[in-house]
Parts: structure tokens; C-alpha cells; sequence
């Protein structure tokens, strides 16, 4: 029952104020000037509402929409072997992503949407890769002829357009991924994958900074914890891209097609 609920270092940083702050004011179950309602665990820890904190950034300015353009391409983030498969170090919380984005693809292959599968790999000849792997060791499983870096097998035989190995966090650090979003003259990115704090954070920032819409059907995206989860899908929706239902996502690639 707490999934949809944040602690109050999550809640905290969402609404710009330190923990003790947000403690201080509290007031018979509220939060004084903010109405957030706060809720007890069974163990009298505070959670917040979700949703609650939603509606307060929207309210504070945050959450515009981007909209969407009229050239679409659907970028897939290491949905490989190494995150999906239960006995990795690396794997998500995986609920039915696999597949909402075998259907993603079908749909976007069938209306002639550029489908692009990224694939993090672990190179420490590269320095980048060297030090991320010092940071996170586990990443460096993902060296780039294992099994690990396989792609799903229930998306292996899908047809991709471009199909990306990278050592970097962000997408648009490769200059072959550049080079072909702008080949395909793509103006708005759809990204799916994993992981949602981590690539698929990252790559979105980025890809507003380079003048791309983003979307990101929400149910096509996977981390290693339902709190991550939230907090960043929460975040990512009120600063650098649209967070969408995956049937949204659906009916706009059905308009691109007109």
C-alpha cells in the first residue's frame, strides 16, 4: 500500500524544503501552507501522498506540457539481459514493461517510426566507463560481447532501425545517435527502458537541451524500486519531459500517421 507514497527526504526535495522543515510544519496530520496530508506507517514513519505532491508542482508552476511533433522516432533503453533477468545484479522491478514495449515497437514499425534499441556496455579503456564503473561496479558485468547485453528475448527478433552500443549514461553522448536522429529529421523522442533514475533521466534531460520533445509512456519504463520509480517519473513530468499513459502514446503515433 505504500508504493504511491513517498518518505519524507523524497517528499522533501520535491517540494524544495529541507526534512526538518517539512517536519516543522506539520500540524494536526497537515503540512501548514501546503495542505499535503501526512500519513503514519504502522512504525510512525511520515509518507506523502504522491499524487498530493504532484498537484502542489503543478500548482507551483511546474508540469507544463511539452506536446509532441510531427516526427517521431522510439528509443529502447537496455530492456538486455542484465536488467531483466531476475538472477542480475542489475535487474528492475519489472511488472509488464516487456511487454508494453513489444507493442510500442509493433506500432511504431508498422506506421514507419524509426525504432532505436540502446545498449550499455562496459569499456574501461574509455575513461568515462572506467570511473562510472568505480562508482557502480556492477555495470561491469555489462562487458560488450557477454550474455548479459543480449537483448530480451521477447524483443530480440523485433526489426530496430539502429541499434546502439554505448558506454555512456546519456543517449546523446554518441555521436552516432546524434547523427541519426538528425539524418531522420526526429523532432519529438519516445523513450522506453531502463532505468528511469538512471539512462532514461539522463538521456531525456538531455534530449531537451537538444530541442527534442520527450515523452515517456510511463508504463514502459522500469527501476529498481517503486519509490525511484515515482519520485522520477514525478520529477522528470514537471521539468523535462511529458509523462504519459502508454495509450497516449499509442493514439499520438496513430495521428503521426495521417
Amino acid at each position: 500500500m505504500y508504493d504511491d507514497l513517498l518518505n519524507i527526504s523524497e517528499a522533501a526535495k520535491m517540494l524544495g524544503l529541507s526534512p526538518s522543515t517539512l517536519r516543522r510544519l506539520e500540524k494536526d496530520g497537515f503540512v501548514e501552507g501546503y495542505g499535503l496530508r501526512v500519513i503514519y506507517t504502522p512504525g510512525g514513519q511520515r509518507r506523502y501522498a504522491l499524487d498530493e505532491v504532484q498537484k502542489l508542482y503543478t500548482n507551483n508552476g511546474f508540469s507544463g506540457e511539452l506536446g509532441v511533433g510531427s516526427k517521431p522516432a522510439l528509443l529502447i533503453r537496455d530492456l538486455t539481459n542484465a536488467f531483466t533477468m531476475p538472477y542480475s545484479q542489475l535487474v528492475c522491478q519489472l511488472d509488464n514493461q516487456i511487454e508494453v514495449v513489444s507493442k510500442l515497437i509493433d506500432l511504431a514499425t508498422q506506421l514507419r517510426v524509426p525504432v532505436i534499441f540502446s545498449i550499455t556496455v562496459y569499456d574501461p579503456q574509455i575513461k568515462a566507463s572506467e570511473l562510472w564503473g568505480k562508482k557502480f561496479p556492477n555495470i561491469q558485468l555489462l562487458d560488450s560481447n557477454s550474455n548479459w547485453v543480449q537483448i530480451h528475448q521477447d524483443l530480440s527478433q523485433k526489426k530496430y532501425d539502429f541499434v546502439n552500443k554505448l558506454v555512456y549514461i546519456s543517449d546523446f553522448h554518441s555521436e552516432l545517435f546524434r547523427d541519426f536522429l538528425k539524418a531522420q529529421e526526429i523532432d519529438t523522442l519516445i523513450i522506453a527502458g531502463t532505468t528511469t533514475s538512471g539512462s532514461i533521466r539522463a538521456t531525456a534531460v538531455d534530449a531537451l537541451q537538444y530541442g527534442y520533445n520527450v515523452v515517456i509512456p510511463r508504463e514502459a519504463v522500469a527501476d529498481r524500486s517503486n519509490a525511484i520509480q515515482n519520485v522520477t517519473l514525478m520529477d522528470l513530468n514537471a521539468r523535462y519531459a511529458d509523462v504519459v499513459s502508454v495509450d497516449k502514446v499509442f493514439h499520438y503515433l496513430k495521428e503521426t500517421d495521417k
